[in-house]
């Protein structure tokens, strides 16, 4: 008995299985790379921001301030604490209960019962069992003088519960399955979080220098005003003794007056386009709107040239969407193993001992041991039949769902490419169309000085050169974000390689 029990011993040595699936190493190392070592979900109150703010700072602040990621680190952590669970082989319940009865003509009586249950699984589907008992007591005083038991027992399936399809082998793969999931969900919500913050930071870099423009327009459409209400009023432009002669039309003071305003206007508008940018970045960060901080981070706008073809490899290696789907497929394919074990015949393997005394202190002591084969054949089943045709058929929707998945992580990545060229191709226009409306706008101020032409010629040139400057911003700042958008497609970390 002691060799037999060895030898079944010997069959619960834990097999388990990789820690990650089959994908790519780099795109698991770098979504690990991102998660939090510990997780702090205790509420706190809004900061105020503090009065600089980089790009990268930014993210910093928002990865442990926004309210909403929050969410995902609660997930990632239940998907931890879940693989834990499932990580557990022994389980034990201990009971007891007391009793006092009374039955009628007769004396009250107490009666007291304890027990504890355990039982160790291992991976392989074999489980070890123990059960102590005290059996019922008439008297509370003497717990161990009438019928304890104590039972051991090892199981062992041979055929159908054995190996993967065994209990807590696929709880572990199961926990394992969705640990990586949710590794992948949070690392794709922490790369959202840092798009939607890096698109945030450009709103306010644009808003910023729009205002810029616009106060710059402002400043020379006052000066304008000036320069035309003292040519036509004389006003602080007469030498002494000497009788001013206007050279002006009162329509191009009036002119220079609407210019001004409108101009002051745009202004207004623009400051408060700054200010509901910079509340947005704040609120997204986690942190109380109403102040300005300064951006201290230059947007850059490169010019980049993309390998299509080698591009669009990288990111069918590195995509995270595909990384799902193949942890779903290899769910379904659990489902599918499972279900069909389910049909086959079962072989289980049983050795045990069993005490059986009425006292333990070594009078009328009876133990016995036993061992044998249990053959479980199932019947025809409707159910079994149906659950195999179920999983056949999600294993096959899973297989196209991927094939389409290939195609939108290609696509993806050449629209961002397409996208980056144009907005290149626009940028290298803006700037050339910039130099221009430069040289018009001087050319009219130039012939207005002359008396070759009104202000209204002025008004439109510098008209345009604002358009100019604000559209040749646009396309800066778009363009950096379009960058970004080409790494996102691509399965690169964006909170990597951000300009200081």
């Amino acid at each position: 008995m002691r060799a037999a029990l060895v030898l079944l011993l010997a069959l619960v040595a834990p097999a388990l299985g990789a820690d990650v699936p089959q994908t790519s190493p780099d795109m698991w190392s770098r979504v690990r790379g991102v998660q939090p070592k510990a997780v702090d979900l205790k509420p706190t109150p809004s900061p105020t921001a503090p009065p600089k703010l980089a790009l990268k700072e930014c993210l910093e602040l928002a990865f442990k301030q926004n309210a909403g990621f929050r969410q995902n680190l609660a997930q990632l952590l239940d998907a931890r604490q879940n693989l834990w669970v499932a990580a557990q082989a022994t389980f034990y319940t201990a009971t007891g209960s007391a009793e006092r009865q009374k039955n009628p003509g007769g004396d009250a009586g107490d009666s007291f019962a304890a027990g504890f249950v355990t039982r160790w699984e291992n991976v392989t589907g074999g489980s070890f069992n123990g059960v102590v008992s005290s059996g019922t007591q008439d008297i509370v005083g003497s717990i161990l003088s009438q019928r304890p038991s104590f039972d051991l027992s090892y199981d062992q399936p041979l055929l159908r519960g054995a190996g993967l399809a065994s209990s807590r082998s696929e709880r572990l793969r199961s926990a394992r399955n969705d640990l990586c999931t949710q590794e992948l969900s949070f690392y794709d919500s922490s790369q959202q979080l840092a798009q939607n913050l890096i698109a945030d930071y450009c709103d306010v870099v644009l808003a910023r220098g729009e205002v810029d423009i616009a106060q710059q327009s402002v400043d020379r459409a006052k000066k304008g005003y000036d320069i035309n209400y003292a040519k036509f009023t004389g006003e602080g432009m007469k030498r002494p003794d000497e009788k001013w002669v206007t050279q002006v039309a009162e329509i191009d003071v009036d002119q220079s007056r609407l210019s001004w305003e409108q101009s002051k206007q745009d202004l207004i508008s623009r400051q408060q386009a700054y200010r509901d940018a910079v509340d947005s970045l704040l609120l997204d960060m986690g942190y109380a709107p109403g102040s300005t901080p300064e951006l201290t981070t230059t947007i850059p706008h490169t010019p980049q040239d993309y390998d299509v073809e080698a591009l669009v490899k990288q990111a069918l290696a590195e995509s995270t969407q595909l990384a799902r789907l193949d942890l779903n497929r290899e769910d379904a394919v659990a489902s599918l193993r499972i279900a069909r074990s389910e049909a086959r015949p079962d072989l289980i393997a049983s050795l045990g001992v069993t005490d059986l005394g009425e006292t333990l202190e070594g009078t009328t002591l009876s133990t016995g041991w036993m061992a044998g084969l249990r053959v479980e054949v199932p019947l025809l089943d409707r159910s079994r039949t149906e659950n195999i045709d179920h999983s056949v058929r999600a294993l096959a929707v899973l297989d196209q769902q991927t094939v389409a998945a290939r195609d939108q992580v290609t696509q993806e990545v050449q629209r961002q490419i397409r996208s980056a060229a144009s907005t290149r191709a626009r940028m290298d226009i803006g700037k050339q169309a910039l130099a221009l409306a430069q040289k018009n706008r001087d050319a009219a101020q130039g012939m207005y000085d002359e008396g070759l032409s009104d202000y209204l010629r002025v008004m439109d040139a510098d008209s345009r050169l604002v358009q100019a400057q604000s559209s040749l911003l646009q396309e800066q700042v778009q363009y950096f974000l379009t960058t970004i958008r080409v790494r996102r497609a691509l399965g690169e970390d964006i909170t990597q390689g951000l300009p200081e």
